[in-house]
């Protein structure tokens, strides 16, 4: 676990050397250059036993890298039984057939466009690049972009159609989400934020949306069935449950508290209120965390919210560091909140590392092996 916390320590250095240039410019290549070497270091090299779908991913390379008709048919082709989207499997496709037959191939590449992703979007919207990169990785949310890689590749193509949305380009928007769709099918919730956000953001609207996600967590079974989806193995293995998701209720608990210490910031400096797609991006995510603890999957649909709910949060709470803050006044108190977020967020890390470290496993962080022969684990040996 130690040398997770170095890792950490080592984007607050990035962040205070980068003080001691003096152009603005020269200080944010620098932060861009070294967060990228920090980031695709750390997670393109990564052993397969490091995060928990490494290996998952590692062992279907490797077994379709190793059949000859794979190979010599196009990259086109789909097979309905890999139970992945389509175009997760002609990206593989590609990989394998231009690329390389190397499994560890798909380590790299992926770690690689989603490092980008990554920091194309953080530096759209912070000016302290590493700070924003810190928060992101004792919120967890790196380490798990990186080990999700068909939904990471998916929010790779959210971020670029945010921006579209943002600009008013709901047909590039759309576009961008269908590409989403075709790496993970949980992109599609995505069509929802256009409607949405054409209404107000407004306390009334925020309390109907909420009290629709109660009724939704009450009957969700009921309609889930309705629909055909009684035999998918997410609705089976919720329904066993004679409880509510423990994860889900700690997800929803993160969430509520997030959003208090914007809302309270936002009125303690007197900020003005968030505009439409922010405050509809915040109310989304309390809504499906407040479905997560029936249902836990949907909550992969946050997943595309979160790094947005994190940059809403710290234009509050690190005003000085965001290129669009709310305020920019500094308040005692600010410096105060921030501490107990980065307690919170590292709290739920130890958390997680300590009596789930199955979900992540990072607690025993190892680069990839090259000079090894055979690399054997969970359900794939590889030879």
């Amino acid at each position: 676990m130690g040398i997770i916390f170095l890792y950490f320590a080592l984007f607050l250095g990035v962040h205070f050397l980068s003080k001691q240039f003096k152009r603005p410019g020269a200080a944010r290549l620098f932060q861009l250059v070294t967060c990228f070497i920090l980031l695709f270091g750390f997670f393109g090299f990564r052993d397969i036993t490091v995060l928990n779908d490494t290996s998952h991913y590692y062992g279907y390379y490797f077994q379709k890298a190793h059949i000859l008709s794979f190979r010599n048919e196009p990259v086109t082709t789909y097979h309905l039984l890999d139970s992945f989207e389509y175009g997760f499997q002609v990206f593989v496709h590609i990989l394998v057939k231009y690329v390389s037959k190397n499994p560890f191939t798909i380590i790299l590449v992926s770690s690689l466009v989603i490092t980008i992703g990554e920091l194309w979007l953080i530096d759209k919207y912070a000016k302290n690049i590493a700070l924003v990169c810190f928060y992101m990785l004792i919120a967890g949310l790196f380490f798990m972009h990186y080990c999700i890689i068909r939904q990471a590749l998916a929010l790779f193509f959210f971020y670029f159609a945010f921006d579209c949305l943002e600009k008013g380009k709901i047909g590039k928007y759309c576009l961008l989400i269908g590409c989403a769709s075709l790496f993970h099918i949980s992109a599609i919730s995505l069509y929802l934020l256009p409607i949405v956000i054409r209404f107000s953001p407004s306390r009334r609207n925020a309390f109907i949306a909420i009290g629709a996600s109660l009724l939704l967590a009450v009957f969700i079974f009921e309609i889930l069935s309705l629909i055909g989806l009684r035999d998918h193995p997410y609705y089976q293995a919720a329904i066993q449950k004679d409880s509510l998701s423990v994860v889900g209720l700690a997800e929803c608990a993160i969430m509520i508290f997030v959003l208090s210490v914007c809302l309270f910031t936002r009125k303690r400096s007197g900020a003005p209120k968030p505009d439409n797609i922010f405050f509809w991006i915040c109310t989304g995510g309390l809504c499906v965390c407040l479905i997560a603890p029936v249902i836990y999957p949907i909550s992969r649909v946050n997943e595309y919210l979160w790094p947005f709910i994190i940059i809403h949060l710290l234009r509050y709470i690190e005003p000085l560091s965001m290129r669009k803050p709310y305020t920019t006044q500094i308040e005692s108190t600010r410096n105060i909140l921030r501490l107990i977020v980065i307690f919170v967020f590292v709290v739920k890390l130890v958390g997680i590392i300590t009596f789930r470290p199955e979900w992540l496993h990072i607690d025993s962080y190892q680069f990839y092996d090259f000079g090894k022969k055979d690399h054997t684990y969970n359900l794939y040996p590889q030879k």
